[in-house]
């Protein structure tokens, strides 16, 4: 069953139980990207790191031990 009603602009809005799903849905979608794009960007600025010679590193305040181990992190690892 569906049920209507009316923003005060007078604009119809659905609340279906069909409608309510495709909005988690779009929201689960959404999230799945936003996790896929922090996991590549923290791959990324892993390897980064590794290819930095040590003046480089002691400019951004690490050394090469802590690069290595930061490097060696699981990408789903904050």
């Amino acid at each position: 069953m569906m049920k209507m009603r009316f923003a005060y602009d007078g604009a119809a809005a659905c609340s279906s139980p069909r409608t309510m799903f495709g909005y988690k849905l779009g929201a689960l979608v959404l999230q799945a990207i936003a996790t896929s794009w922090q996991w590549s960007h923290r791959r990324r600025e892993r390897r980064t790191l590794l290819r930095l010679d040590d003046h480089m590193l002691r400019d951004i305040g690490i050394d090469r031990s802590h690069a290595e181990q930061m490097a060696a992190r699981s990408f789903w690892r904050a």
